[in-house]
């Protein structure tokens, strides 16, 4: 059964965009997202205060971010990590 199609949820504060970053980031360590297209994360600076630089984030680093997020946090990401299981046993 596929789940219902939702639209794209964009950050609405500073904050979730950020949170969305460090997800991201911590996919790409962790070995759990495929790097390629991922090249601007490199790019990504921080702030002396430790918060990103929101001037060092290019457009497709900006929808490659989002788009992961979408696919980590709703009904589809586990309906694709389900048939990722399911093809591994």
């Amino acid at each position: 059964m596929l789940p219902n199609i939702t639209s794209m949820q964009t950050p609405v504060t500073r904050e979730e965009f950020e949170e969305r970053i460090n997800l991201v980031r911590e996919l790409l360590l962790a070995g759990k997202a495929d790097p390629h297209g991922m090249e601007g994360m490199l790019n990504v600076r921080l702030l002396p205060s430790g918060r990103i630089d929101m001037l060092s984030i290019d457009e497709s680093t900006r929808l490659n971010t989002n788009m992961m997020h979408q696919m980590h946090t709703t009904d589809m990401g586990k309906m694709l990590r389900n048939l990722e299981r399911e093809s591994e046993s």
